[in-house]
């Protein structure tokens, strides 16, 4: 009997052995994985804490974009309005005619590297008419002035002559004087 309880004592004391060694590692993975969830639940706010920003931004970048929304919004109507001040003005100008001998530089056609020419436009019947127009700047047959740049007057002339075309009447001819004999009897 005692052989038989020292197989039992020996057969207690594994058993034991078993138990705490089952004892420890339950305390140790219970160790590593409170060490674990900690982690996690760090980096769980440290999520919660960026996404809260991140809305945050966002939020903010919301009412930035509406702000430019409206912005953008309130330009479009201000270059609208520009837009239909330069239609009437264009209109304006299209309708008011410039009064005989006024010398226009049209803004298009400057270019200083070469002299400007003095051309004469006319038209033989356009503004004859008596009752169509009071004012005498109305007769193209008396002819209006063009200040144009070019490196002679023939190229002048052609320039011009583009934009009032022979079809429709128009003639353009080399003043008899030039810029600057205009120049010389203004001063």
């Amino acid at each position: 009997m005692s052989e038989m309880s020292l197989s039992e004592f020996i057969g207690m004391l594994a058993l034991a052995a078993n138990i705490g060694i089952a004892v420890m590692i339950i305390i140790l993975l219970g160790e590593r994985s409170h060490v674990a969830w900690n982690r996690v639940r760090l980096q769980a706010e440290e999520l919660t804490a960026l996404r809260e920003n991140l809305e945050r931004q966002a939020e903010e970048s919301e009412k930035v974009m509406q702000q430019m929304r409206d912005d953008i919004a309130d330009l479009g109507d201000k270059l609208k309005r520009a837009e239909q001040d330069v239609e009437a003005l264009q209109k304006r100008h299209r309708e008011t005619d410039l009064p005989v001998g006024y010398a226009v530089l049209p803004a298009d056609m400057v270019d200083r590297r070469f002299r400007t020419w003095r051309l004469v436009v006319r038209h033989p019947t356009l503004g004859m008419d008596p009752g169509s127009f009071s004012h005498p700047a109305h007769r193209w047959t008396e002819g209006r002035y063009y200040e144009i740049p070019g490196p002679n007057a023939e190229y002048a002339a052609a320039a011009l002559q583009q934009r009032f075309t022979p079809r429709e009447g128009f003639t353009v001819e080399v003043a008899r004087e030039t810029v600057a004999d205009v120049a010389e009897v203004a001063l």
